[in-house]
């Protein structure tokens, strides 16, 4: 009797061991469950403003096209000079949501602007890539600024800068053969005649300015067709846009829980269409 209790007893020991290390099993499972659908996710989406299509597109580029949009002709906010606005007043708030929503919509529109490039053939070389880096970079860092220099030169602002670039060659492309008719250039010359002045400050005739007027009133015809092109491309490409990220759900999530208040930047991105 005493030899079978001790078997029964040995059993009944590593039966409840395997329930234990069953139990461990299934625990470290489910954590790695929760890791790789919850955890991991949400760690990745950490830094991303906004997705166009299973693009994700990071809070980088958003920055990056805010401080590029007050040196773009394009711009809303061209010579806005926000690094001397007042950040407790009213009008800057105004002046910065807008940059924002700007920003947001312009990056919409380069990669509708990507996409369709790709369509028609249109690409970048590597050489014409390093030189727009190279050019971005003397735009926006002194050259002893090492650490700006590293910082524009890092994979992530590499592909701004290749999204910006494909965006330009895409535009330039879209306008290249745009005319002017005689009729347009006198119409624009009635419109800013005011504008064309001889050295001496005299008003110049719309013969003697004719040359130049011609050449203004095609630069702003084809200004006039990137515009309505990039509303147009908007409007479509607005269907692509998701404006929340499994980051945004959770911290929203994880400051309802406990009673906090949700910022702004967790919110959902929002985009209006254009009327």
């Amino acid at each position: 009797m005493t030899e079978e209790s001790d078997a029964r007893q040995v059993t009944n020991d590593r039966q409840r061991i395997q329930r234990r290390l069953a139990a461990i099993g299934l625990a470290v499972v489910a954590i790695l469950v929760l890791t790789t659908v919850v955890a991991v996710p949400v760690f990745r989406s950490r830094s991303v403003a906004f997705y166009f299509g299973r693009t994700p597109v990071p809070q980088t580029f958003v920055a990056a096209m805010v401080a590029d949009l007050p040196f773009d002709p394009t711009s809303s906010y061209y010579k806005t000079r926000v690094e001397l606005l007042d950040r407790t007043s009213s009008k800057a708030e105004y002046i910065v949501a807008g940059l924002n929503k700007e920003a947001v919509e312009r990056l919409v529109v380069m990669y509708a602007q990507a996409s369709e490039a790709a369509k028609l053939g249109i690409t970048i070389s590597a050489s014409e890539l390093e030189k727009a880096v190279k050019t971005y970079i003397n735009e926006h860092a002194l050259p002893d600024d090492a650490d700006e220099i590293a910082r524009l030169e890092s994979t992530e602002m590499r592909s701004y800068i290749a999204l910006r670039e494909i965006s330009a060659v895409y535009e330039n492309r879209c306008t290249k053969d745009t005319t002017v008719t005689s009729k347009e250039v006198s119409d624009y010359f009635a419109a800013w005649s005011w504008r064309y002045m001889s050295s001496n400050g005299v008003q110049l005739t719309f013969a003697e300015a004719h040359e130049q007027a011609t050449r203004d009133a095609l630069a702003n015809k084809k200004f006039q067709q990137i515009l309505l092109d990039r509303s147009q491309l908007l409007s479509v490409a607005l269907t692509e846009v998701k404006g929340d990220t499994r980051y945004k759900q959770f911290m929203r999530w994880w400051n309802i829980m406990f009673g906090t208040e949700v910022p702004d930047n967790l919110q959902p991105l929002q985009i209006e269409p254009v009327s």
